[in-house]
């Protein structure tokens, strides 16, 4: 019962490691559709640094979240549903996320990230 309530208490944590992964593939992906902009050279700039933010935030939560013991992995995806596999010290998980509330919520990244309004993992309790 323990464990459980550890797991639950880095709920949160858990969820920002995946969407900081995905955005983090988001922007790269993005960054190679920018040649047809006029101003394509001044936005490779910016995602250059915001890629560089956000692998450095991303790798600052693996090792925080390493540290307590977890680690995840992507078990498996389609068009509807992606799984992530959690392994919490010895105690396995398997969590399973709607692609399009991923995608959702990769874009409340994109919102925080360009300093728009944005909804947060809090926001949903």
């Amino acid at each position: 019962m323990h464990k459980e309530k550890e797991i639950m208490d880095i709920s949160d944590d858990i969820h920002r490691y995946i969407i900081l992964e995905l955005f983090l593939k988001t922007l790269e992906r993005d960054k190679n559709h920018l040649n047809q902009l006029k101003m394509s050279k001044i936005f490779e700039e910016w995602y250059d640094v915001k890629i560089n933010e956000t692998f450095q935030e991303f790798k600052k939560m693996k090792d925080y979240l390493y540290k307590k013991g977890c680690k995840i992995e992507k078990k498996s995806s389609d068009d509807f549903i992606t799984e992530y596999f959690i392994l919490f010290r010895g105690m396995n998980e398997t969590r399973s996320y709607g692609n399009i509330a991923l995608r959702n919520w990769v874009s409340q990244e994109m919102k925080r990230v360009l300093g728009m309004e944005y909804r947060t993992p809090a926001d949903r309790k």
